[in-house]
């Protein structure tokens, strides 16, 4: 996983203006220790069996994650 915090920042090269997303240095480096189910409402929880059956019927995907901060594998996929 990458060391970038989600959020997105403009910049200016000559007279173009650009921007780009999880472009702000994270302060911790991610590691993958976490994992999580995605819900179909996009709410994120952690990945147990007490949330298996409680929310079966609701999930959708599910990905590994930083312990730290919370931020999803699945949420870098479109910078892989």
């Amino acid at each position: 996983m990458n060391d970038m915090r989600q959020g997105c920042r403009q910049f200016k090269i000559g007279d173009t203006t650009g921007f780009i997303c999880g472009g702000e240095p994270a302060d911790h480096t991610c590691n993958e220790d976490a994992t999580i189910y995605i819900l179909k409402s996009g709410e994120r929880i952690p990945m147990t069996d007490d949330n298996f059956e409680k929310y079966k019927d609701e999930i959708t995907g599910g990905s590994v994650a930083c312990s730290i901060c919370g931020r999803a594998m699945i949420d870098n996929a479109s910078y892989l």
